[in-house]
């Protein structure tokens, strides 16, 4: 395998100084999305009910985005007993993440780790202030220093770019859909006098509304710009994809259960090849990713 930058790859500066402030278009997108909506929500009430209806509209579109902001952070700590790091840290977890955020010019994120058989990592975060990064044990014993280092790069940039944001609205949007569909199919009639769910007719028809939700607040580029922007950051673009290779091969051989639509908060795809919700996953292939790093797959 050759260690150079394949020349079809655009490499993105890690110059981060320049724009210190700046938020990504992902953001931009996320916040664009909520003005629309609100504005939908108005529109509808002064249509309905004029100037009374305007200002419901107003109290119900006002909630509602504060309910969004605050209950953007899927519960997955909590899901998974994950550990605030505190005390000992045998991993250096905390000079890796002090290096790159300093790098990155952003508060260096809360760490957890929680015990898993399963090599993942994964961030949340509406703002710099309240972002955390999830590392699972398994990772941290089967992963060189190196490729730690490139893990945490990696999720030290998503939330730089303030992606955190916008999967963690795209995530509780979705989620919110399909638990909606869930519960509207359990009372569907045919399915009163059975044990389990034979039929799903809302969620069929819901669960393409969540994917274009999920696809509308992150896209396949998004993940190849932060691998590209990670690996201008670590000495070693192979070790970010090595990385890549090996928490692919571990969600293979143990996937992880998690919450509908949350895949994308994930480095990989944790249920692996598991096909059960693959119209919510928004992950490019591995092959795509580590080629676009080093030029060549597999590893």
């Amino acid at each position: 395998m050759r260690n150079s930058i394949p020349s079809s790859t655009k490499v993105l500066l890690s110059d981060f100084s320049i724009f210190p402030f700046s938020l990504s278009k992902m953001s931009l997108k996320v916040w664009l999305f909520l003005v629309l909506f609100s504005l939908a929500i108005l529109f509808i009430g002064y249509r309905i009910a004029e100037r009374p209806g305007l200002w419901i509209g107003f109290l119900i579109s006002s909630t509602l985005v504060l309910m969004i902001f605050y209950f953007s952070e899927p519960p997955l700590t909590e899901m998974y007993q994950a550990a605030q790091l505190k005390g000992q840290d045998p991993w250096g977890l905390r000079e890796i993440s002090r290096k790159y955020s300093k790098i990155a010019g952003v508060p260096p994120p809360r760490l957890f780790v929680m015990d898993s058989p399963t090599a993942i990592a994964f961030s949340m975060g509406p703002s710099w202030n309240r972002a955390q990064v999830c590392l699972s044990t398994a990772l941290l014993r089967k992963f060189s220093r190196a490729e730690i280092e490139a893990v945490m790069a990696h999720q030290i940039c998503h939330l730089r770019r303030l992606e955190t944001f916008a999967f963690g609205i795209g995530s509780v949007l979705a989620h919110s859909l399909i638990g909606l569909a869930e519960i509207m199919d359990r009372g569907w009639p045919l399915n009163w006098n059975s044990n389990g769910l034979r039929q799903r007719p809302f969620l069929t028809a819901f669960a393409p509304v969540a994917s274009l939700i999920l696809r509308m607040s992150l896209s396949e580029q998004s993940y190849f710009e932060n691998d590209d922007l990670a690996a201008s950051l670590i000495s070693d673009r192979k070790a970010l994809a090595t990385a890549l290779w090996k928490m692919e091969s571990y969600c293979q051989a143990e996937p992880l259960s998690i919450l509908a639509c949350t895949h994308h908060l994930f480095m990989v795809n944790p249920e692996g090849s598991k096909e059960s919700s693959g119209l919510l996953v928004t992950h490019p292939k591995i092959e795509s990713r580590i080629k676009r790093l080093v030029g060549t797959y597999p590893l």
